[in-house]
């Protein structure tokens, strides 16, 4: 744990699922909000938006098949293992119609929940997120460099693909430090296999759409991410609001924490709680 980054849980357990025994956690009280984590550094990597959100919501947050025991990876893991997973644990957790939040990776799983389990979630937020996998040249340098070198978490020149992905905004070595060390405490191996994952993610084509309200969010200089891309999710979704994040990158949530987890609250709160309408689709840039 890296109590720099993540705030300490009201509670932690260990549940044993299908596929393995996940670590899970909970911070704070309110309407249920569930998060995902991104493809990397568990739901440490959270820490500043899990801080922030456990001030309006219950927040649940779990540790993905791989974050603590890499051995327990198999080569054949997929989505749908990734989604058994999430639907055992809001079982375990008794949530009903919870609030989805995946940030990057989490979110793709998010989507691909929302579409398989159409009733089961109050609302769905992703923020990093497309339609599809994107195979641009980040993503391949990344895989290359993951596939045949071992990263050490203090290399500079390693660091500075992590203020790429914060959009260049102002950060000390310090802080970009320990953002390395949580990201590459998910072993190397794993990440790869999340990458094989993700590399089949496209929900442009699908047949059913998610009938939840969605909020979709987007950093301004998030390099993973284009906007034709980003803007194909409406596409998926009946209900959906479309926010830019000024000046943020890939890793918004770390960046600006208050501001992502106000238009989340904002959302949440105002739009799914008390609006017992249908809420019309919205574009905000």
């Amino acid at each position: 744990m890296f109590p720099s980054l993540c705030p300490t849980p009201n509670q932690m357990d260990f549940v044993s699922l299908s596929n393995y025994t996940a670590r899970t956690a909970t911070w704070g009280e309110g309407p249920p909000l569930v998060i995902l984590p991104g493809i990397a550094g568990g739901f440490e990597l959270l820490g500043p938006i899990i801080r922030e959100l456990s001030k309006s919501f219950k927040v649940y947050s779990y540790q993905y098949q791989g974050e603590d025991n890499f051995f327990s990876v198999r080569n054949s893991i997929s989505f749908s293992d990734f989604e058994q997973d999430l639907d055992e644990l809001l079982a375990f957790w008794g949530l009903e119609k919870p609030n989805l939040f995946g940030a990057s990776f989490g979110g793709a799983l998010a989507l691909k929940y929302a579409l398989n389990h159409p009733y089961k979630l109050g609302s769905v937020i992703t923020q990093g997120t497309g339609s599809k996998f994107e195979r641009g040249m980040i993503q391949r340098l990344a895989a290359l460099i993951l596939s045949y070198y071992q990263l050490p978490d203090t290399n500079p020149l390693v660091n500075q693909f992590f203020r790429l992905f914060l959009g260049n905004k102002s950060f000390s070595n310090e802080q970009i430090d320990d953002i390395a060390r949580v990201c590459w405490s998910t072993d190397q191996a794993v990440i790869r296999s999340r990458l094989r994952i993700l590399k089949h993610f496209d929900i442009r084509n699908t047949r059913r759409k998610i009938a939840v309200p969605c909020l979709f969010l987007k950093g301004q200089k998030d390099i993973l991410l284009s906007q034709e891309n980003f803007a194909h999710l409406q596409d998926v979704s009946t209900q959906s609001e479309m926010h830019i994040l000024s000046g943020l990158g890939h890793l918004a949530f770390m960046q600006s924490p208050e501001l992502i987890a106000k238009v989340i609250s904002d959302f949440v709160l105002n739009k799914v709680e008390t609006d017992d309408s249908q809420m019309p689709m919205k574009k905000l840039a």
